[in-house]
């Protein structure tokens, strides 16, 4: 297999265990969350007006870190490949 495709597939097995396992801690954090109803009650406070959204990064974004993904693991590959091949000519192993 040529080095630009198992970069390519290295960078995708990094990005699918990265989302795996965003969506696995949310998950477990969703299922053991157990709300304090006592604490709530006791602290009543006024409902505020204004609406908090998270941060979404762009789409543009994950394109790009898959690329630089790839690129470094196309670096890593030829760097192994070379001190593979030049240890195995001088003998070392």
């Amino acid at each position: 297999m040529r080095i630009f495709s198992k970069a390519l597939l290295g960078s995708t097995a990094i990005h699918g265990i990265y989302f795996v396992t965003t969506f696995a801690v949310g998950y477990v954090k969703t299922m053991t969350y157990k709300p304090d109803w006592e604490a709530a009650w006791s602290n009543v406070e006024n409902l505020r007006s204004d609406v908090a959204f998270g941060y979404v990064p762009s789409p543009i974004l994950y394109v790009g870190s898959f690329l630089v993904t790839a690129l470094v693991c196309s670096i890593i590959l030829r760097r192994y490949e070379k001190f593979s091949s030049t240890s195995s000519e001088t003998g070392v192993s």
